[in-house]
């Protein structure tokens, strides 16, 4: 897959950071910041997942507020 180069601008230290995780893991800093990109869209995807799947049983369970969460751990509680 071809590259795009982009001016991205970043505080010193935090380019600091990113030199010294390279070095130590013999990466370019192009491919530690590219690896940590695809790894923080992926894990906000799945955020975004279990959000969703999280309204879906919330709007299962009838819960339009927190009151009805306290109600339903309350019940669970006195299940067990």
């Amino acid at each position: 897959m071809a590259s795009k180069v982009i001016p991205v601008s970043l505080p010193p230290t935090l380019l600091d950071e990113i030199d010294q995780v390279a070095q130590q893991e013999c990466r370019t800093r192009s491919g530690l910041i590219q690896e940590a990109t695809r790894r923080y869209i992926a894990n906000r995807k799945e955020l975004d997942s279990l959000y969703r799947y999280g309204r879906a049983q919330a709007k299962k369970q009838g819960v339009k507020n927190e009151a009805d969460i306290e109600r339903l751990v309350a019940e669970y509680r006195s299940e067990k």
